[in-house]
C-alpha cells in the first residue's frame, strides 16, 4: 500500500461572537433567543459555526483556470488512461468520443459535465464496473492521498473532478478528498460543472462588494440566486461566504437550482430522516422575520440558532430540500445536515444530481454525427489499383488471356470478322428512339401498341417451343438437297450385318 500524508490544519473557527465561546467555555449553553434577536436588530453581521473534517484546506485560487475541456492538460497520465478507457479519439482542431458531444451529435470541444452526463453512451461505460475500476485506478498515478484499492468510489470521484476541471487539486499532488469546503467553492463547482468556458463572463460589481473580491465571484454569482444564504437580506457576505458550507445548504442549492418543480410540490413527499426533523419557518418564530420584514442577515442568524437548537429541527426550507434529495435516491435517512460538506461529498452530489435532473434531455451519441458519417463513408470506399501490365494488348484496354496450350483468347471478340450478310449494328439508327424528344416518344409508343393489337404474333417468343413436322432440314455439300422428302430413319438397311448397333 502506498504510504500517505495526511496534513492536519487548524483553522480559526469563525466566531458566532466572543460571548458564544465564553458561555460555552464556562459551560452556559449558546446564546439565548433575546441576544440572538439583539444583535440581528443591531445589524450585526453573525458567522456560522459547521463542524469540520480533521483536515481542512482551500483551493489555491491562482489554480482556478477556466480552460475548455478538450484543451486540458492537469493529471496528464489519468487523463490519457480516461481517454483510452472511454475511447476518446484526438482530433485536427481538439478530441471527439462520448465525453464531446452535444445534445444534437456534434463534435464540442468546450463541453460541461451536465451535458456529458447526459449522454447515454457514457452513462452505459459508467455502468460497467471494469471500466468504472479503471478510471478510478487512473487517480492512482496523480494523487498521493488516494487509493483506488482502499476507496474506488471516492478514487473515481476524485479523477472525475480533476478531468472536467471542477475544482482544482493543490500543487502538492494531493485530492484533499475529505476536506471541508467553503460556500463559495462549493457554488463555484455547481457553476462550472453545468457553464462553458466563457472569458467574457464576470462578476457584477455588486456581488464583489457584497462577498469581497475573489477568482470564485465569476462562478459563484451565477448560483447565488439558488443558494439558501441569499444576497437580498446580505446573509450572503464576506463572512459566511469565505465559511465552510454545511451539507443542509448544499442540498439545498442543488434541489433549488435542479428540481425546483419538485420542490413546489413537496408536500406530496414523505421522508423519515434519523438526526432532523422540520422546524417550521424559524425565522418567524424567532422574530429574525418580524411583521412580514426580513431583516438583515435573517437567514444567517435561522440556521444559527437551529446549529444551537438541534432538537428544534431545522428550517424548512432546508427540510423540503432534504425530503427532494430523500426522493431522489441522493440523501439517505443520515442528512447530517449541521456537518460541513466535503470536496468528495460535494462532487458526487452534483454528479448524481446532474444524471437525474431533466433540464437536458437524454441523448445518445458515442462520438460526433460527422465522425460517424466520415467513417462510414472510409469503411465503405472501394479501393482500386491500376495495372503495371506492359502488354501491348492491355495497353490498349484488350483483355486477353493465353490456355495452357499457349493459343491467345481475345475475351472482348473484338476480332471476329463479321460476313457482309450478318448485322453489325447501326449506331446512328440504333440511338434514334433515345435521341427523339418525349412527345415524338408518346407517337412511337402509341403507334407501337397499336401493332401489337393488329398483328400480336409478330410479337410473341417461340423460340424452342415449336414442334417440328415438316421434312428435315439441311445444306448437304452441293448445296441441293438430293431427297427433298427424306425423313430421319427411311433407307435401305438389308445388307448391314447382324451385331451392328445403329445410334
Amino acid at each position: 500500500m502506498k504510504s500517505k500524508r495526511i496534513t492536519v490544519k487548524r483553522i480559526t473557527v469563525p466566531t458566532i461572537t466572543m460571548a458564544i465561546i465564553a458561555s460555552q467555555l464556562m459551560g452556559c449553553g449558546a446564546m439565548s433567543q433575546s441576544e440572538l434577536l439583539k444583535m440581528i436588530n443591531n445589524g450585526d453581521t453573525i458567522e456560522i459555526e459547521i463542524a469540520v473534517p480533521e483536515n481542512y484546506s482551500e483551493a489555491d485560487e491562482s489554480a482556478l483556470a477556466w480552460i475548455i475541456l478538450a484543451s486540458l492538460t492537469s493529471q496528464e497520465s489519468m487523463r490519457a488512461q480516461w481517454d483510452d478507457t472511454l475511447k476518446i479519439t484526438i482530433t485536427g482542431d481538439g478530441k471527439d468520443g462520448c465525453l464531446y458531444v452535444d445534445a444534437q451529435g456534434n463534435n464540442e470541444n468546450n463541453n460541461t459535465l451536465r451535458v456529458a452526463l447526459h449522454n447515454k453512451a457514457f452513462i452505459d461505460m459508467l455502468e460497467d464496473t471494469d471500466i468504472i475500476d479503471t478510471l478510478a485506478g487512473a487517480a492512482d498515478t496523480v494523487y498521493t492521498d488516494v487509493d483506488a484499492a482502499e476507496d474506488a468510489d471516492k478514487a473515481f470521484y476524485m479523477a472525475l473532478n480533476a478531468y472536467f476541471n471542477i475544482l482544482p487539486d493543490s500543487a502538492d499532488g494531493a485530492a484533499n478528498a475529505d476536506d471541508a469546503l467553503t460556500r463559495k467553492e462549493f457554488m463555484a463547482m455547481v457553476a462550472r460543472s453545468e457553464l462553458q468556458v466563457d472569458e467574457t463572463l464576470a462578476a457584477s460589481e455588486e456581488f464583489n462588494t457584497l462577498v469581497g473580491e475573489s477568482a470564485y465571484n465569476v462562478f459563484a454569482e451565477q448560483e447565488a440566486e439558488y443558494s439558501y444564504l441569499d444576497t437580498a437580506s446580505k446573509s450572503l457576505n464576506n463572512k459566511t461566504y469565505n465559511g465552510v458550507m454545511s451539507r443542509g445548504e448544499a442540498y439545498y442549492l442543488i434541489i433549488n437550482r435542479f428540481f425546483a418543480s419538485d420542490l413546489s410540490k413537496v408536500g406530496s413527499i414523505t421522508a423519515q430522516f434519523n438526526d432532523c426533523n422540520d422546524g417550521g419557518n424559524i425565522a418567524e418564530q424567532q422574530k429574525f422575520i418580524e411583521d412580514g420584514t426580513e431583516k438583515e442577515y435573517y437567514r444567517d442568524y435561522e440556521i444559527v440558532y437551529a446549529l444551537q437548537n438541534p432538537d428544534q429541527g431545522v428550517p424548512s426550507t432546508i427540510y423540503n430540500a432534504l425530503k427532494v434529495a430523500y426522493n431522489k435516491g441522493l440523501i439517505g435517512a443520515d442528512t447530517r445536515w449541521d456537518e460541513g460538506i466535503t470536496k468528495y461529498e460535494a462532487i458526487k452530489l452534483i454528479t448524481e444530481a446532474l444524471k437525474l435532473e431533466t433540464g437536458i434531455e437524454q441523448f445518445d451519441y458515442s462520438i460526433s454525427t460527422a465522425a460517424a458519417a466520415a467513417s462510414n463513408t472510409a469503411d465503405n470506399t472501394e479501393v482500386t489499383t491500376e495495372s503495371t501490365d506492359t502488354d501491348e494488348g492491355t495497353a490498349t484496354g484488350e483483355e486477353s488471356a493465353a490456355d495452357e496450350s499457349g493459343v491467345t483468347v481475345n475475351s472482348t471478340h473484338d476480332d471476329v470478322q463479321l460476313e457482309d450478310d450478318e448485322y453489325k449494328g447501326n449506331n446512328e439508327l440504333d440511338g434514334a428512339y433515345e435521341s427523339l424528344s418525349d412527345e415524338e416518344k408518346a407517337e412511337v409508343d402509341q403507334i407501337l401498341e397499336e401493332v401489337k393489337k393488329e398483328h400480336p404474333e409478330l410479337f410473341e417468343d417461340n423460340s424452342g417451343n415449336i414442334p417440328y413436322t415438316g421434312p428435315a432440314q439441311g445444306t448437304p455439300s452441293t448445296g441441293v438437297p438430293e431427297n427433298p422428302d427424306w425423313q430421319f430413319g427411311q433407307g435401305d438397311y438389308s445388307n448391314i450385318s447382324d451385331g451392328l448397333t445403329v445410334y
